[in-house]
């Protein structure tokens, strides 16, 4: 005979909460409800409710504020570093080892549009680039950002951006970046990239889409990778759990 083990009732308290700030219902900086309101929403006890509160303050989803209540800090680390080929794609410096292909507006295409969460065709501006090593270009990489976070900012300019995109955008417009989703592709390369890298025709390459958010799940930027299969080897260390 099987039984069912109830799911406790902390654990049920938390788990609503921590799905509320993932969807976004509690973005970063706003309170939450008072332990008085969450026990008569759960119908539990203050002692219930303050493990959970607990729970979500240890693992870095929300502080507490004396006499103020708890509120909500955002998606908190996950404790895995970005690879390398990823933190260039956002973060490279453009005065280094770069050469600047195109700068200025573009249509968002259907891949650019999804990552962004605008309507395709919605103009964006593009800061496409190649790395060069001595063995000559090693990467492509086009970086998209919408026009409300480009302007008022050098992204619009053609000269290489010191210091980085993404540090960049998080000083002039005073937002946050929180978060990294990335997508992976193995794929031929097209006609223009093969003679962007200088590559035959038919060459493999890792394509790889980086987007960049807020805590609020609103896209900041998002790049697209390409890394010739002949010129690169991919490696990466992380911890087990």
């Amino acid at each position: 005979m099987a039984y069912e083990i109830p799911t406790p009732k902390y654990l049920r308290v938390l788990n609503t909460l921590r799905k509320r700030i993932e969807d976004g219902d509690y973005p970063p900086g706003a309170g939450l409800p008072s332990e008085s309101q969450l026990c008569t929403e759960f119908g539990v006890s203050r002692p219930t409710v303050l493990k959970a509160l607990g729970i979500l303050k240890q693992d870095g989803w929300i502080e507490s504020q004396q006499g103020r209540g708890s509120f909500v800090r955002g998606r908190p680390p996950s404790g895995r570093t970005s690879p390398q080929y990823a933190q260039d794609a956002i973060e490279l410096d453009e005065t280094a080892d770069t050469e600047m292909l195109h700068v200025g507006p573009v249509l968002a295409s259907p891949r650019v549009a999804a990552e962004l969460r605008i309507p395709e065709g919605t103009p964006v501006y593009e800061r496409r680039r190649r790395t060069v090593g001595p063995a000559g270009p090693v990467d492509l990489i086009a970086t998209f950002v919408p026009v409300d976070i480009a302007v008022g900012t050098d992204i619009t300019k053609p000269d290489p951006i010191p210091g980085g995109l993404l540090d960049h955008i998080t000083r002039h417009k005073n937002l946050r970046p929180d978060y990294v989703t990335e997508r992976m592709t193995a794929r031929r390369v097209d006609q223009a990239e093969a003679k962007a890298l200088d590559v035959p025709d038919d060459e493999p390459a890792m394509s790889i889409v980086i987007t960049v958010h807020q805590a609020s799940r609103d896209p900041i930027l998002t790049s697209i990778l390409v890394m010739p299969g002949s010129r690169h080897e991919v490696e990466d260390m992380y911890p087990l759990p």
